[in-house]
C-alpha cells in the first residue's frame, strides 16, 4: 500500500495548492451532502458542483503525473501495473463511488445519472491531463453548445430523460479511460527533444514531465511541426550557403539567429500566422453566431497573444544554458561582453516580429468581426507593441530565475500592455491620429528604450552562464 500511497500523493507534491483546493472542494462535497436532509435538493446541486469540479481537476492533475510517470524504465519497477490499477481504484472510491453511494442513501434526486457523470467528468479529467486532442474535443463541444444554447438545453433535458443516457455515459467514460491508459501503457523510444526557443505555437500549452523529458506528441501535432522544422532547416541552410559564399558580420549574426530562434524565419513565419488565423477565425465565427462583442478588445488580445512569446524566452534561454557553452566556444568572442551583444542582437528580431504579428492578428479581427474603426485599431496595436516587446523582452532577459518572479514579473507586463492600449486608444480618439499617435509614441518609445537600453547594459555586463538550471 506505500507504493499505492505514494501514487495518490503526486498531485500533492507537484500542485501543492490547488491539489490542496481540490481536496476542500472534496470535503466541501462532502458537507453539502450531509446537509440533504435539512436543506433538500440546493445541497444536493451544490454537492454535486462540488465533487463534479474537484474530479475533473483532480484527475487532470493526475493524468499529468502519470505522463511523467509512465515511461519505459518505469515498467521494470515490481507490480508497476498492479499498484497503478490499486491507485485507480483508490481514487474512483474517493471520488466516485463513496459520494455516489452517500447520496443514494439520503435520497438524492438523480443520483446514479450524477454518478456516472461524475465518472465520465473523471475520465475526461484524465485523458486531458495526457492527450492534447482531448481538450480541443472538449472545447469544440463548448463552441458548439455556445452556438445553438436552446438546441443543447433540448438535448439536455432529453437526455436525462432516457433510459439509454447512463449506459452510453459509461461507454464513453471506459472508451477514453482505454484510448489514455493504451497511450501511457505504451513502452516506445523517447521521443526527440525541440529547441527550448522553437516556437510552432502548439506545444506551449503542454506540461513537461517533472523529469524534464519532452512530451508526447499527438499525429497532428507531429506533422505540423515537421512542417515547421523543415522551414527552420531550408533557413539555416541557406544562411549558411550564403555566409560561406561571403563571410561577413551580419550574416553571421543572421547564423546565430537561424541556431537560436529555429522557427522564427519568414516561411514559418507565415505558417504561423496562417495556422493561428484558421483557429481564431473558427473561433470567432462560432462565437459571433450567437452574440455581438467590443470590437476594440480584438487589439488588446492581439498583443497579449504576441507577448505570449516572451515568457516561454525566458524559460528557454535558462534551459539552453548548457548548450550555449558550444555556442561560445564556436564563436570564440575576445571578450564576455561581445559574446553576450551577439545573443542580444540575435533575440532582438523578436521584436518586429513581435510587431508584425500583433498586426496581422489585429486585421484578421478587424475583418471578422467588422469593427467600426479599424484604422484607430491598427494604429494602436503598432505603436504599443512595440515598446511592449521591448519590455517584455528586456525583463525575461535578465529578470528573475524563480518560477513565480517570472510569473509576477509576466502578469505586470501583460496588464501594464492591457493599460497602454485601451490609453492609447482613448487618446487616439480624443485627440485624433497625428497628435494622439505622437504623444502615445513619445510616451511608449521613451520608455521602452529606456527600459531596453538598460537591460541590455545589465545583460552585458553579467558573465555568460553556462550551468545546468535548477530543477
Amino acid at each position: 500500500m506505500k507504493a499505492v500511497w505514494q501514487l495518490w500523493l503526486q498531485p500533492c507534491r507537484q500542485t501543492t495548492l490547488i491539489a490542496v483546493l481540490v481536496q476542500l472542494m472534496w470535503l466541501g462535497g462532502a458537507v453539502a451532502l450531509g446537509l440533504m436532509p435539512a436543506m433538500g435538493n440546493a445541497a444536493a446541486s451544490g454537492a454535486a458542483i462540488l465533487f463534479g469540479g474537484g474530479t475533473w481537476l483532480w484527475f487532470m492533475m493526475i493524468g499529468q503525473c502519470l505522463r511523467g510517470l509512465c515511461r519505459p524504465e518505469s515498467f521494470l519497477l515490481p507490480d508497476f501495473r498492479r499498484h497503478l490499477a490499486w491507485g485507480g481504484a483508490l481514487e474512483l472510491a474517493q471520488w466516485v463511488l463513496l459520494p455516489t453511494l452517500a447520496a443514494a442513501v439520503l435520497g438524492a434526486p438523480h443520483v446514479w445519472l450524477a454518478g456516472t457523470l461524475i465518472l465520465l467528468l473523471a475520465a475526461i479529467g484524465l485523458a486531458s491531463g495526457t492527450e492534447r486532442y482531448i481538450n480541443l474535443m472538449i472545447w469544440g463541444v463548448f463552441v458548439l453548445a455556445g452556438w445553438k444554447p436552446g438546441l443543447a438545453s433540448q438535448i439536455a433535458r432529453a437526455a436525462a430523460a432516457s433510459p439509454l443516457t447512463i449506459p452510453l455515459l459509461l461507454l464513453v467514460a471506459v472508451l477514453l479511460v482505454r484510448l489514455t491508459l493504451r497511450s501511457m501503457l505504451r513502452i516506445e523510444d523517447r521521443e526527440a527533444d525541440v529547441s527550448p526557443l522553437s516556437n510552432t505555437q502548439l506545444g506551449r500549452s503542454r506540461m513537461r514531465p517533472v523529469d524534464g523529458r519532452p512530451a508526447r506528441r499527438g499525429k497532428l501535432t507531429k506533422v505540423i511541426t515537421a512542417w515547421f522544422d523543415g522551414t527552420s532547416q531550408r533557413a539555416m541552410e541557406s544562411a549558411l550557403a550564403r555566409y560561406r559564399q561571403r563571410p561577413s558580420w551580419r550574416l553571421r549574426a543572421v547564423l546565430v539567429r537561424r541556431l537560436l530562434l529555429p522557427h522564427d524565419n519568414p516561411q514559418a513565419i507565415a505558417l504561423r500566422l496562417l495556422l493561428v488565423a484558421v483557429i481564431v477565425s473558427f473561433y470567432v465565427i462560432a462565437v459571433m453566431h450567437r452574440q455581438r462583442f467590443n470590437a476594440e478588445i480584438v487589439g488588446a488580445y492581439a498583443i497579449l497573444l504576441c507577448l505570449s512569446r516572451f515568457p516561454q524566452l525566458g524559460r528557454g534561454m535558462r534551459r539552453m544554458q548548457p548548450n550555449l557553452a558550444d555556442l561560445y566556444l564556436t564563436l570564440a568572442p575576445q571578450t564576455r561582453a561581445d559574446y553576450q551583444k551577439t545573443l542580444i542582437d540575435a533575440l532582438l528580431i523578436l521584436v518586429p516580429i513581435s510587431v508584425l504579428s500583433a498586426l496581422a492578428y489585429t486585421a484578421l479581427g478587424v475583418v471578422l468581426v467588422h469593427a467600426t474603426e479599424p484604422a484607430r485599431m491598427l494604429v494602436d496595436a503598432a505603436i504599443v507593441a512595440a515598446p511592449a516587446s521591448l519590455v517584455a523582452l528586456a525583463v525575461h532577459l535578465i529578470g528573475p530565475e524563480g518560477t513565480l518572479g517570472r510569473s509576477l514579473v509576466d502578469i505586470v507586463v501583460t496588464l501594464g500592455a492591457m493599460a497602454v492600449y485601451w490609453g492609447g486608444y482613448w487618446l487616439l480618439g480624443a485627440l485624433g491620429f497625428a497628435l494622439g499617435g505622437l504623444v502615445l509614441v513619445i510616451v511608449t518609445m521613451s520608455f521602452g528604450l529606456t527600459v531596453w537600453v538598460a537591460a541590455q547594459r545589465e545583460y552585458q555586463r553579467r558573465p555568460p552562464c553556462f550551468d545546468a538550471p535548477l530543477t
